[in-house]
């Protein structure tokens, strides 16, 4: 059975019919889901979304592209930080500099990125991290980090080059890959795919975006990471089953869900 380990069910179509999410993951052998957060309305979506249904898990968290406008708001993400015992991670955060390089909003990005790591080592949970044309602002933050205190960070939706992927492996974290490794041109990110371990390898699909081959152009859903999963197995050689029994396994340890 597989896991999507990043989705975001809280956007259209799939929050429209949570049942059909979960009757396609069972036709697919998808066994659980974790929704994720990016803002004070789709975390607090979250958490009403998978108090309802029993294999749907969520996060809390303010993505960094939304960091300057809803910095105010991570007093209340604070606030719900155990309101809910289906509330198994923090994020999405980190750094995103792609549209804006100011120094001003990425500092406030930074501050953001390190209050959300605050709030999971106090709540002992893992961190959601999302980066883009930030490499070396990322490191740095999780380098600072991991220098003073144990804790996990999964690097969502991993696009960056091997040198990066192996600094990260390097500070412990875990990397997981979407849908964009079935995509054409992206040889540089299925080189990371060889070389992230079995024991810290992640899979998800982002959903409702970055649907795989054979869906691209249309909605993404959380049954379409066996796509995800297939391509690994390819890429490393190994049978799909041992990719999903390994990502399954490692999401389990990392958000302690027995």
């Amino acid at each position: 059975m597989l896991i999507d380990s990043h989705c975001h069910l809280t956007y259209e179509p799939m929050v429209s019919d949570i049942q059909k999410v979960l009757d396609l993951c069972e036709q697919n052998q998808v066994s659980k889901i974790l929704t994720i957060g990016t803002n004070l309305e789709t975390s607090k979506k979250s958490i009403q979304i998978a108090e309802s249904y029993k294999n749907i898990f969520c996060t809390i968290g303010l993505h960094p592209n939304e960091a300057e406008r809803d910095a105010v708001n991570f007093t209340e993400i604070k606030n719900l930080a155990r309101s809910s015992k289906k509330i198994i991670g923090i994020g999405e955060t980190g750094l995103d500099f792609y549209y804006n390089k100011e120094k001003e909003k990425s500092a406030i990005q930074i501050d953001m990125f390190e209050k959300h790591i605050e709030l999971a080592q106090e709540t002992r949970k893992p961190v959601i991290v999302h980066t883009r044309s930030a490499d070396k602002e990322t490191l740095e933050v999780i380098k600072k980090i991991k220098n003073t205190r144990e804790i996990d960070f999964v690097i969502h939706c991993f696009t960056g080059n091997t040198n990066f992927c192996y600094k990260l492996l390097d500070l412990g974290c875990y990397i997981s890959f979407s849908g964009i490794i079935t995509f054409n041109k992206v040889e540089e990110i299925c080189k990371s795919v060889e070389i992230v371990p079995l024991d810290k390898l992640l899979v998800e699909t982002d959903s409702p975006y970055l649907s795989p081959v054979p869906f691209r152009g249309k909605k993404n859903f959380p049954s379409n990471v066996k796509f995800v999963a297939e391509k690994i197995a390819q890429i490393k050689k190994i049978s799909f089953e041992e990719i999903a029994f390994s990502t399954s396994k490692n999401f389990n340890k990392i958000f302690l869900i027995k």
